[in-house]
């Protein structure tokens, strides 16, 4: 899942089609974008422990926690207009498959997204939707909500899953408190970017245990927990290339299991 700075009330073939009808046309006033990053490995807001026994349907000890447990290719590029528009696809490679649940098989992670950024006066909002797609996969094409509000270098945003699938429930939301800034040292050429995320969630539970098209109930289950929160900085090394360094403070994930802290690195490229 794309993290909105980080994977819906239309289908996906709706944004797919919204998607492929900007990129033939673009106005004049637009901007697209893009980027290829590696990852030493890629958590999922905050998920860097297996989700336990009495986890993801089918899961196993190691096979659905991290998203990838090794370095992860990921990219995108995003389309914005200065009316307020935006759009974009990201994409990112898996430690496991969703098909299969297990260590041995790896997957690939779409995401569609879109919606539109404005401002009132000194306060932001946004709205968007994103589609979640995994291949191969089963039960897991995801659709979720972005409702975003910010305030100079401060964030608050709440994304809220539309769709049972086989890693959430319907309403589960995903909240997150945000701060983005530049510090500049004159030691160095560049500013260096500085980020914090406070990540939480609350989760819908469900006794549907018949079937894999929910996460199962669970008597551990837990209505909400706190996430994460992660400090972050980067640095433009070169004018297309950036690395940082994100270290992340382990929550809970939806069955009280208790998250590891974990150190992670990124290098970027963008065009």
């Amino acid at each position: 899942m794309k993290v909105f700075k980080s994977k819906e009330s239309v289908t996906s073939a709706a944004v797919i089609g919204a998607l492929g009808c900007m990129f033939v046309s673009l106005p004049a006033a637009a901007d697209v974008t893009g980027h290829l990053d590696v990852v030493s490995k890629y958590v999922l807001r905050g998920i860097t422990t297996t989700y336990g026994s009495s986890g993801i349907p089918g899961g196993n000890a190691n096979g659905d926690a991290p998203e990838s447990e090794g370095p992860a290719l990921q990219g995108g590029l995003d389309y914005v207009s200065d009316s307020g528009f935006y759009a974009g696809w990201w994409f990112s490679t898996l430690g496991y498959s969703y098909k299969s649940f297990n260590g041995q098989g790896t997957s690939m992670e779409h995401d569609l997204y879109a919606g539109y950024k404005g401002k009132i006066g000194a306060v932001g909002y946004q709205i968007g939707l994103t589609n979640y797609h995994y291949v191969p996969s089963s039960n897991a094409t995801g659709y979720e909500t972005m409702l975003g509000l910010s305030y100079n270098q401060f964030g608050l945003n709440a994304q809220t899953l539309l769709n049972d699938v086989s890693y959430g429930n319907k309403g589960d939301t995903y909240f997150t408190a945000t701060y983005n800034d530049s510090v500049h040292f004159d030691a160095l050429p560049k500013d260096l970017n500085v980020s914090a995320v406070i990540g939480y969630y609350t989760y819908k539970k469900t006794e549907a245990t018949s079937t894999d098209l929910y996460v199962p109930y669970a008597a551990n289950q837990v209505n909400s927990a706190f996430r994460h929160a992660t400090l972050g900085v980067s640095y433009p090394f070169l004018k297309n290339v950036s690395g940082g360094l994100s270290y992340i403070f382990g929550g809970e994930n939806r069955y009280g299991i208790k998250q590891d802290n974990q150190l992670v690195g990124n290098l970027s490229y963008t065009f």
